[in-house]
């Protein structure tokens, strides 16, 4: 399940996602957003996130 909000009907919910329709379920305008959970992401986009190089961190000890 995915949650929902919508800029156009104001209205928010949870609904599947397929990742093929970009539009509200409720009034089916493409002014949405869509919260996945990290378990309905596709492989290729966790695979991508999985293969970042860590930032970092040039902080002083001082600052810390």
């Amino acid at each position: 399940m995915a949650r929902f909000r919508c800029a156009a009907c104001s209205r928010d919910g949870e609904c599947e996602y397929d990742g093929k329709d970009h539009r509200c379920p409720l009034c089916g305008s493409p002014d949405v957003v869509f919260a996945l959970a990290i378990e309905e992401l596709p492989d290729e986009v966790l695979d991508s996130i999985n293969s970042v190089e860590p930032l970092d961190d040039h902080r002083d000890e001082e600052d810390r």
